[in-house]
């Protein structure tokens, strides 16, 4: 076992990959350390990234940073000057993109509720937006 604690874990292949270099010369990790994180990546695959509803809540953040890409392509007046997030050219979808990019997700969803009218339980889980 790697560790009980995410840090626990951290510590043990770190230091697994620092041994296997200081022993071996290449970057690697000691086999028991290399099958607990396999072992470990599979649970989090299993369990985490792919089970339905992350995959409905990766889903449903696309839908929001494609509308607002959307609104801002339609509303270029919406967005702070391209310059300020380092668009050279003036082409507007470049410029959304550019803009929706740099948002936190709690801003990005405050801006569907302002620009787009979507109501709060219409967001991703997770993220409350600033009534």
């Amino acid at each position: 076992m790697a560790g009980r604690t995410r840090r626990e874990q951290l510590r043990t292949f770190v230091r697994s990959v620092i041994t296997a270099v200081d022993r071996y010369g290449e970057v690697g990790m000691e086999p028991s350390e290399a099958s607990a994180l396999s072992a470990l990546r599979a649970f989090n695959y299993e369990r985490i990234y792919v089970r339905p509803t992350s995959l409905a809540q990766s889903r449903a953040v696309v839908e929001v940073l494609r509308a607002l890409v959307d609104y801002y392509v339609d509303h270029p007046g919406a967005m702070p000057n391209p310059s300020s997030f380092q668009v050279a050219d003036r082409d507007p979808a470049l410029a959304a993109v550019a803009y929706v990019a740099g948002m936190t997700d709690r801003y990005a969803f405050d801006m569907a509720v302002r620009h787009l009218g979507w109501r709060s339980d219409r967001l991703p889980r997770g993220i409350d937006h600033q009534d």
